[in-house]
């Protein structure tokens, strides 16, 4: 990939396309995944009134401009999540694309697509249904399993044809997808024990076998505190702001102690945050730790 195209230029702007295009499916599956609907069949059609859409409109960015937020057929809002999900998508990829082309990794641009594209669908559709669908969860880990072990790069590996590389970079990616999945949940059924509640969902658990799985250990259990650190972070202002906004009740929708909130978002950006920007700070933390240790 890096000998066809050596301006790093021109890849940001074919991974920002290949991006918005992928962010635009992935809206999709946003739509209908939940509510078990086919991602395929039938076409766009208005989340309002069901007409379906012209192609041109269903432009990746360009559509949405072009409408100013608003359906063609009816007049209605259209999300801005829409136009979200393609532009931040579109710019992690072409992010990625370029970052290819400098590092000349081998697998680095199929292995990072496809964990930038199961973190940003986790993080919409978990945000907004409360759900995390297994075939992104269980699938993604299975993903992250084949991909190890393809691509041994993936757990810092050296990309050479060797078994004993290739069986070590599997076991780097079972480790983190049963060390995350089982870490988090003993910290779930001690906390629903002390609640007296459920405090973390399956799908959470599951997520974090799939973080594991691209990610290795260090990966699942920085996301484990970092997802929490996170959620605190936007989490609390906002709760901090409707009190005083509001300080005689909650209103509709509102934060407030005691309520229900998605965890995945969190995990997943952790996992992003992780996986494209600190990983290699992290696993020398942890490797200075457990040599320490030893």
């Amino acid at each position: 990939m890096s000998e066809l195209f050596v301006d790093p230029s021109i890849m940001a702007l074919i991974g920002l396309v290949v991006g918005a295009c992928l962010g635009s499916f992935l809206n999709v599956c946003a739509s209908r995944i939940p509510h078990g609907l086919s991602v395929v069949h039938p076409g766009s059609r208005c989340p309002s009134c069901q007409e379906p859409i012209p192609w041109f409109y269903n432009l990746p960015i360009l559509g949405w401009i072009a409408l100013r937020g608003r359906a063609s057929c009816c007049g209605e809002k259209i999300s801005a999540r829409y136009l979200g999900v393609e532009l931040f998508l579109g710019l992690v990829f072409g992010w990625i694309f370029w970052k290819e082309v400098l590092t000349a990794e081998p697998g680095a641009l199929i292995y990072g697509c496809i964990f930038a594209w199961i973190m940003v669908a986790v993080v919409v559709i978990d945000a907004e249904t409360m759900l995390i669908p297994d075939r992104f969860s269980m699938g993604g880990a299975l993903f992250g399993l084949i991909l190890s072990v393809w691509f041994p790069s993936l757990h810092g590996f050296p990309s050479d044809s060797s078994l004993l590389v290739h069986f070590l970079a599997a076991k780097s990616g079972v480790l983190g997808l049963l060390i995350g999945a089982g870490m988090l949940y003993w910290i779930g059924a001690v906390a629903s024990r002390l609640f007296g509640r459920e405090a973390l969902g399956e799908g959470d658990v599951k997520l974090l076998g799939c973080v594991g799985a691209f990610c290795g250990w260090e990966g699942a259990v920085f996301c484990i505190f970092g997802g929490a650190a996170l959620g605190s972070v936007v989490l609390l202002p906002v709760m901090l702001v409707q009190k005083w906004v509001r300080p005689s009740g909650t209103g509709a929708g509102e934060l407030s102690w005691g309520n229900e909130v998605p965890f995945g978002p969190f995990l997943a950006l952790a996992a992003l945050l992780f996986f494209f920007v600190l990983k290699e700070e992290v696993i020398s933390w942890f490797d200075q730790v457990v040599g320490s240790l030893s």
